[in-house]
């Protein structure tokens, strides 16, 4: 299972993810500055950081409003959801077509042609992801973060 919650006063993003802790940070966040510091509170692109590798960053997480995207950069590595008006989210990873269908309830189920292959729960400032095959753990994770920071964008600009 994956756990994802927002510690708005901690300006971070904390997961479970299986039995490992992650944490997500805005981008800038450990700069010196005070004016970069206020600017990571509207912060809309996050570095994940794995419980094993502290030092080192996992992945860049972001979320563009505009076009409402979820972007996932892990390595060399460009993953994007891609939104339509009123359908679905779209996300290709590895050569792999998913569909993620989204309720009013905050349930979503993720599709790979047409089986399910992931639930999920949006809550407050929160995403849970269970019943997931473990070779798509990393990038639902990374998935999960970028929901979280969806829901955090809205809060402060919707």
């Amino acid at each position: 299972m994956i756990e994802a919650t927002a510690r708005v006063l901690k300006n971070v993003i904390e997961l479970r993810v299986g039995n490992e802790e992650w944490t997500a940070r805005p981008a800038g966040a450990d700069d010196a500055g005070i004016g970069r510091r206020i600017a990571a509170l509207f912060s809309t692109e996050y570095l994940t950081y794995r419980g094993s590798d502290p030092g080192v960053v996992h992945s860049t997480v972001s979320y563009h409003a505009k076009n409402d995207e979820i972007r996932i950069q892990l390595g060399g590595n460009l993953v994007k959801t891609t939104s339509t008006a009123f359908g679905p989210l779209g996300l290709n990873y590895g050569g792999v077509q998913f569909t993620i269908n989204e309720r009013l309830t905050g349930r979503f189920t993720i599709l790979r042609d047409d089986s399910p292959v992931g639930i999920g729960q949006l809550g407050f400032r929160s995403c849970t992801l269970k019943e997931y095959p473990p070779e798509l753990e990393i990038i639902f994770a990374n998935l999960a973060i970028g929901y979280v920071i969806r829901t955090l964008t809205w809060e402060m600009f919707g």
